[in-house]
């Protein structure tokens, strides 16, 4: 099985969700099915700064 992990951010605004549907498909196409998504901390600048909170989506292919 191979994974693909994609960083899809955290805002979701309606260009967003459109462009990651799009993101999906393109996917899908290639033979990967979505798995699932879940949140991360990103640490900030340096390892100093504000971290931030972004989203991961994964994929799988047989």
């Amino acid at each position: 099985m191979h994974y693909k992990i994609e960083q899809i951010g955290a805002e979701f605004s309606n260009k967003a969700i459109v462009n990651l549907e799009g993101r999906f498909n393109k996917y899908s196409e290639q033979g990967y099915k979505f798995h699932s998504v879940f949140q991360v901390q990103k640490p900030g600048c340096l390892g100093i700064g504000t971290p931030s909170i972004t989203y991961l989506a994964v994929y799988t292919k047989e």
